[in-house]
């Protein structure tokens, strides 16, 4: 078995219901080595008190105020111990040997900054497919980031609250000379869904989206994507009388000082090629596109 303990952290904001069937799925893991983490973002439901009490060997980091799912991620790795970190959702149930196929390939692929699971819906088939294959991004339900990549690249970005954390992360080690991979063989289950929803979360989604583009794509895409984004604004503003989405545009023209100084700062340290790694992107893009279609089609 490859070495290297793992550091496992789970982000809980009222999330004392799950927290018991979580723990409980994480131990019928068959590679033992690895710290359990929950970092508490406030939760009103006794969540930080229910793991102190009921699960000792859990370190626990308790939040007065809810900072968001990336930096909360980033506080558990100021504490962690692992070789690698996992960032884990409360919400999600793991197969038996999950950790030990994403500890091997992440092996085999020194290069590679981030390895995620395949994340599957509830009764939802695995694929046939073996292996792992390279990536723009990956889901953040799950996914394994190497120390030595955390050092390089730095950890989220605790500008973004929720939403768009894990691609921008992703996109930025892709930028910096690593890689990304998804694993058809390391399997987890997810409801997803149960972090937000309604105007609040489509406009923080939308302001996270359009600080991502402005941050890593090329101008070209950044005015591609800002267009969509206008014409998003006018349509949602009309459908529902209201401006909420107006405070996307807002924000950024607040803070544009801010990101573009941070794009310079990652530009300079870009050492990919920048042609391939738009590829990727674009592909991955596209094939978000095909799946979302696909799974409004079935619902339909």
């Amino acid at each position: 078995m490859i070495s290297g303990q793992i550091s496992i952290i789970i982000v809980s904001y009222n999330s004392a219901e799950l927290l018991p069937a979580c723990f409980a799925s994480l131990a019928t893991t068959n590679d033992a080595n690895y710290q359990l983490i929950v970092v508490d973002n406030a939760s009103s439901d006794g969540s930080a008190e229910l793991v102190r009490q009921d699960y000792p060997h859990v370190t626990v980091i308790a939040n007065e105020h809810n900072h968001g799912f990336g930096a909360a991620c980033n506080q558990g790795m100021e504490v962690a111990t692992g070789e690698y970190f996992v960032f884990f959702n409360p919400d999600v149930q793991i197969t038996p040997n999950w950790l030990t196929m994403l500890r091997q390939h992440l092996h085999e692929h020194p290069q590679a900054a981030i390895i995620c699971p395949t994340t599957l819906y509830p009764n939802q088939a695995p694929p046939t497919r073996q292996g792992v294959a390279l990536t723009a991004a990956v889901p953040g339900c799950a996914l394994l980031l190497r120390r030595s990549a955390w050092q390089a690249i730095g950890g989220f970005d605790p500008t973004i609250f929720l939403y768009w954390e894990d691609t921008e992360l992703c996109w930025r080690a892709w930028l910096l000379g690593w890689q990304v991979l998804e694993d058809f063989e390391a399997l987890v289950v997810h409801e997803r869904g149960g972090s937000g929803g309604g105007q609040r979360w489509l406009v923080e989604s939308s302001k996270n989206g359009l600080y991502s583009y402005l941050k890593l794509r090329p101008w070209s895409a950044v005015f591609g994507y800002s267009v969509r984004m206008l014409a998003k604004t006018v349509l949602v503003s009309l459908r529902q009388r209201n401006v909420a989405m107006l405070t996307v545009w807002t924000w950024h023209l607040k803070h544009l000082k801010q990101t573009l100084a941070t794009r310079r700062a990652i530009q300079a340290q870009v050492t990919a090629d920048r042609n391939a790694v738009e590829r990727l992107i674009k592909q991955h893009l596209a094939r978000g596109k095909r799946e979302r279609n696909a799974r409004m089609k079935d619902e339909g």
